[in-house]
């Protein structure tokens, strides 16, 4: 029998059970929400003088600063990724930049909640893809679909979208398109580099790596606002986005997409604005309308349709579906490529 792609994989023919699904479907849950309380502290460093490229540039980099001496330490093996791989991976890379840079750019144009909805059409494309690869071959069901047109209208409501429709710009409305394009093109690069057998924590170093050489390059480091960092508030909030709110949310997605599909994962992904609604009525006393609450209603109902539409594919062309330990690339890490006790 030949040797698995990393340590923890099972091979293709092994089919994910329910548990694993539902759990893979949790695990970009719970990267939603932390994606939605990255909003939160981003706000406060936007109020305080940090522009938006600003911090989606910082927030790669701290994630790299955390993640690579913790593979250096105790995983050392997992930094070569598998060969052929690395234009792969730095395409991953290049989408979490432009996913990062459009979204806050539609944001510059567009109201919050408009910005969130255009982006969330990428689980959408992501399904629309998936169905025309899979032509023929058992792609995405009715109960996909249906799960996919239940989240985003729960995400227009959740995000009061409608309220803010008139007087779109051109410019706003292109961005906000082009980060659900980058959304979706980032869920599908990292369900390939799974199918080609790199581990979550491998795709996560070098997407980040590459995502750190681009903004070098779009926006210079020696340029970057540093002087607004001695302000403590400033800098843990800075430091939450590039834990709470990138490398921690991105080892989820990335880890659960070795068991369900990218379809199937930014269908579940779509409960960010329930999150985001949530914490701002928490945080920022911004109390939730009755359509709001009805579109809470309507992204739980489709993450659970979408649980039950992966079940049903069992996880069909996984070539390294990484059931135990997928979703947790940063857990348990054992010296010399070896999983620790």
């Amino acid at each position: 029998m030949g040797r698995l792609p990393y340590p923890g994989a099972v091979r293709s023919d092994t089919r994910p059970d329910r548990a694993a699904t539902l759990g893979a479907l949790l695990r970009v849950v719970a990267a939603a929400a932390c994606w939605a309380m990255a909003a939160v502290l981003a706000k406060h460093v936007f109020d305080r003088g940090v522009p938006p490229i600003r911090l989606a540039e910082a927030r790669v980099a701290v994630a790299v600063a955390v993640l690579a001496p913790l593979l250096v330490w105790r995983r050392p093996r997992l930094l070569r990724p598998p060969p052929g791989t690395l234009p792969l991976l730095a395409g991953f890379g290049a989408c979490v930049a432009a996913v990062n840079l459009s979204y806050y750019l539609a944001i510059d144009h567009l109201p919050v909640g408009v910005a969130v909805s255009l982006q969330y059409t990428g689980p959408a494309m992501v399904l629309a893809v998936s169905a025309l690869a899979s032509r023929g071959a058992g792609g995405p069901g009715r109960v996909a679909w249906v799960a996919a047109a239940i989240t985003l209208a729960g995400a227009v409501l959740v995000s009061r979208a409608l309220e803010g429709l008139g007087g779109l710009d051109v410019p706003g409305v292109a961005a906000g398109l082009a980060s659900a394009v980058t959304f979706a093109a980032y869920l599908l690069t990292a369900e390939l580099a799974g199918s080609r057998g790199v581990h979550p924590a491998t795709t996560l170093l070098w997407g980040f790596l590459t995502s750190v050489a681009i903004w070098s390059l779009v926006a210079p480091w020696w340029s970057w606002p540093v002087a607004a960092l001695r302000d403590p508030g400033v800098a843990l909030a800075v430091a939450g986005v590039g834990l709470v709110g990138t490398l921690l949310p991105f080892a989820l997605a990335v880890g659960a997409v070795r068991v369900i599909s990218a379809a199937s994962a930014g269908i579940a992904a779509t409960s960010e604005p329930v999150f985001a609604a949530a914490f701002a009525w928490i945080l920022l006393d911004q109390r939730l309308a009755p359509p709001q609450l009805a579109g809470g209603a309507l992204v739980v109902a489709g993450v659970v349709l979408a649980q039950l539409a992966a079940a049903s594919s069992g996880g069909r062309g996984r070539a390294a579906t990484n059931v135990e330990g997928g979703g947790q690339p940063l857990r348990a890490l054992g010296a010399d490529g070896e999983r620790g006790a």
